[in-house]
């Protein structure tokens, strides 16, 4: 019996899941995996059943509702994201149930596979060695494409917000459960949402998106 489902959720995903997929299905602890797909106009859901365990569609409400979606299907306690674009080392599903001993939530670096040289090192900088040196302080960061839960705490924390979902969880966690960032968690993904510029898409999306709620105090519940 499995002990640990992955989710996928993806949307018009046909250039990477494939991959994505391989390497889950490769894994040196086997793991059910679950493929939500945003009603794909591509080869998505065609790629997927040759790999996935179980294919289901979300709402067409978000990422957050597709994170859900994913978590009520998947079978096993212990259930994982990562992203369509990632490739997941074979000992990934093992490191995860190893660090998820005492703990709710468990999470990992992003390390960028493709892209230009300057948006590796930025990318390497913002989701590896900040969240490490945060950690260290006591700030758990978890991150959307490299985490993973206990299901009984996803039943009671659901994601509920349209954008920056990871960082909400994170934060309604922290305060209660025990989560924490492993450096040693490592997953290769592709940085090509950094393709227009890191900076600017972090000032873009990211950035702003924290100052409305840490300083303005405006949350962004609902979905795309």
């Amino acid at each position: 019996m499995k002990k640990i489902s992955v989710v996928v959720c993806a949307k018009n995903e046909e250039k990477y899941i494939e991959n994505c997929l391989k390497c889950l299905a490769s894994q040196e602890i086997p793991c059910e995996i679950v493929v939500v797909d945003g009603h794909s106009k591509d080869k998505t859901i065609e790629i997927s059943k040759k790999y996935a365990n179980k294919i289901v569609f979300d709402h067409g409400k978000g990422i957050s509702d597709a994170r859900n979606v994913g978590f009520e299907t998947a079978s096993c306690e212990i259930v994982a994201y990562c992203d369509a674009d990632s490739l997941p080392p074979k000992n990934w599903t093992k490191k995860i149930l190893e660090h998820m001993e005492g703990k709710y939530c468990v999470s990992g670096p992003l390390i960028p596979y493709d892209g230009s040289l300057i948006t590796k090192i930025n990318m390497n900088v913002w989701a590896n060695f900040y969240p490490r040196i945060m950690s260290k302080l006591g700030y758990q960061n978890v991150w959307g494409a490299n985490m993973a839960f206990r299901k009984t705490i996803l039943k009671n924390y659901p994601f509920k917000v349209r954008f920056l979902e990871d960082y909400d969880i994170g934060i309604r966690l922290r305060k209660t459960f025990k989560i924490k960032f492993y450096g040693d968690l490592k997953l290769p993904t592709s940085s090509r949402r950094f393709e227009n510029g890191f900076i600017r898409t972090c000032i873009k999306y990211y950035i702003r998106e924290w100052i409305n709620r840490k300083l303005k105090n405006k949350t962004t519940t609902g979905y795309y």
